[in-house]
């Protein structure tokens, strides 16, 4: 056996026998458990530096984060009720408005006048700041359990939304920085033609859930029903297929997260299939805090440290950005305590502000520099470890 799969096993088997205790000593602390499995994931990435080039270990722990992403998603969609959601669409629509295009160009703005860089380094900011981790914040609110709520109901829609633009905007990005690195012309026709490829293929996407949810969804549950000889069973194949639909969303170009998401909606019709909510939390224990302790995990202690100006600038800027461009249109539909809340709980930057800043690299390693791609990710992990401190007290005085 390989050197870096034996320190794979052992590390699996130490965060096995660690996380449990780290999710009890959070609960005890009053502290989130998601920032708890960041932190933890830390000090694992310090001590298994060197493994982390071997491909059987960065691959197990990518494809575990992956995983924990749809465990976490799908849950929240399993949960969540269709028509409570889209009754909340309108005003969710006003909202995520506000705070995608008042992210956009304030990360622009910082990055272009604040930093001095490129033209092209700024759009990748400003994209990076116009997403929200779906995944950190609903955590903590689940965890709360304050999910439910009309509040947390909100949260959801526009987090939703907010993933689906920030994915549109990428792939318009990716199809038009050739063109602006090499000063072609033709630029706004590039742009156009991307956004109508990724429209429509979002457009596609949804539908094929929809289709799925209203004619396959109950035979599919009734096959696994009477085929599986235990509840556990069933949960596996339902998991399996909300694998399935999220891995297509990620194939078409969009996150993970949101077809993970999309997939739990779909089950959610079915009163049968909500039952399995219950075997299905051992897959959710089991495998999402990976999702956070993979983020801690790729925190290189040295890079960061010579990026701590630039990467606490730029958590400053987007912290704002999200607080205050997605607090101001909240107030009209909701009081004061709750659009604070909802403010705070859009701060956190994770998976899909670091594909952006990787998609963007493998492009032009000269468009995402090193300097600023350490800033982003020392922003991005602040933001998960802040506001999901800030959201939960802030849930707990309601």
């Amino acid at each position: 056996m390989e050197p870096g799969s034996t320190v794979l096993l052992i590390t699996l088997g130490i965060i096995l026998c660690v996380g449990p205790l780290t999710r009890s000593a959070c609960h005890r602390l009053r502290f989130p458990v998601s920032v708890g499995h960041i932190l933890l994931g830390v000090l694992i990435g310090m001590v298994t530096r060197p493994w982390h080039a071997a491909p059987a270990f960065n691959g197990a722990f990518s494809l575990l984060a992956q995983l924990g992403i749809v465990a976490l998603l799908f849950r929240v969609g399993l949960r969540s009720h269709t028509s409570a959601l889209l009754a909340k669409l309108p005003d969710a629509s006003l909202i995520w408005a506000g705070n995608v295009f008042g992210s956009l160009a304030v990360g622009y703005l910082v990055a272009r006048f604040g930093f001095q860089w490129s033209v092209e380094t700024s759009l990748v900011i400003a994209v990076a700041f116009s997403a929200t981790s779906i995944a950190v914040s609903v955590a903590v609110w689940d965890e709360v359990g304050k999910l439910d709520s009309d509040a947390g109901q909100m949260l959801v829609d526009v987090a939703e939304l907010d993933d689906l633009s920030a994915a549109v905007l990428l792939a318009v990005l990716l199809g038009t920085l050739p063109a602006l690195i090499n000063g072609d012309d033709g630029l706004w026709r590039l742009m156009g033609s991307s956004a109508g490829i990724t429209l429509a293929k979002l457009t596609l996407f949804i539908a094929g859930c929809y289709l799925f949810a209203h004619f396959l969804e109950a035979g599919f549950t009734r096959f696994n029903r009477r085929l599986s000889d235990t509840p556990a069973s069933m949960t596996i194949s339902i998991l399996g297929a909300g694998l399935v639909i999220a891995a297509f969303a990620e194939l078409l170009g969009f996150s993970i997260a949101i077809g993970a998401m999309l997939a739990g909606l779909a089950f959610s019709r079915d009163p049968q299939a909500v039952r399995t909510d219950g075997s299905f939390s051992y897959f959710y224990d089991f495998l999402t805090p990976f999702f956070f302790i993979h983020i801690g995990m790729q925190t290189d202690i040295g890079t960061l440290a010579r990026a701590l100006d630039t990467g606490f600038l730029l958590f400053v800027a987007a912290a704002l950005a999200k607080l205050v461009f997605t607090g101001l249109p909240a107030l009209l539909s909701m009081p004061r305590r709750d659009a604070l809340t909802l403010g705070v709980s859009m701060i956190p930057r994770a998976e899909i502000a670091l594909v952006v800043l990787y998609a963007c690299q493998t492009v032009d390693p000269g468009v995402v520099p090193d300097e600023v791609f350490a800033g982003m990710v020392l922003a991005s992990l602040i933001t998960c470890i802040v506001s999901p401190l800030v959201t939960r007290r802030l849930l707990k005085e309601a």
